[in-house]
């Protein structure tokens, strides 16, 4: 078995919410990468190449400018098949897939206003990375990952917002769906991951 933590950076681009901002005239700079704290547990089958993987993380992006704050917040939780293509005493290369779900909760604080909300999706994710086993039990571990998962709607859960009450959001208020111009406001955790970690292996 194993524990990883590591860090990661994902190029999550919030389009909507960058979308929104720019309709408020205020100098907000887009959303265009988040932080993600991961962690590991590992089972590997004794004499294969290959390992279970159970993997959640918590993701976290934020922008702000002019009286404005756009902050996410959430989590992902994956379950993956890892394979061991080539490894030595050494490197231990690998390749990885599974499928799992992602919540995020939002928040808009303009200078009258407040919304939160939160949705939440199914998705999946691929890549490859490398153990660097100094001893047995020790390691660093880089991965490079494809994740997709967007997330299509978002329910309100809070704040002071109504219709029209802050530049770029037309729907929000009293648990509705939020919408940007008509449509539904999308997040999403979709994106390209970059991970750096420490493997313990016991």
């Amino acid at each position: 078995m194993s524990l990883t933590l590591g860090i990661s950076t994902v190029s999550a681009a919030q389009d909507d919410i960058n979308g929104a901002a720019k309709d408020t005239g205020a100098n907000v700079k887009d959303m265009s990468s988040a932080w993600e704290f991961v962690g590991n547990w590992g089972y590997r089958i004794s004499g294969s190449m290959y390992s279970f993987i159970l993997r959640p993380s918590y993701f976290m992006q934020s922008a702000d400018g002019g009286g404005y704050k756009y902050e996410l917040s959430g989590y992902t939780i994956f379950p993956m098949m890892r394979i061991y293509a080539l490894e030595n005493y050494f490197i231990k290369f690998f390749f990885q897939t599974g499928v799992g779900y992602g919540q995020l909760n939002g928040s808009i604080t303009a200078p009258s206003q407040t919304l939160d909300f939160k949705g939440g999706a199914f998705g999946a994710m691929g890549g490859i990375g490398v153990d660097f086993c100094f001893t047995d039990a020790h390691c660093l571990t880089v991965e490079g990952n494809l994740r997709y998962l967007p997330i299509e709607r978002n329910l309100t859960t809070g704040g002071s917002c109504t219709n029209g009450s802050i530049p770029g959001i037309s729907q929000c208020g009293g648990g509705s769906e939020v919408e940007r111009n008509g449509s539904d406001l999308k997040t999403t955790m979709s994106g390209l991951q970059g991970l750096i970690g420490y493997t313990m292996n016991f």
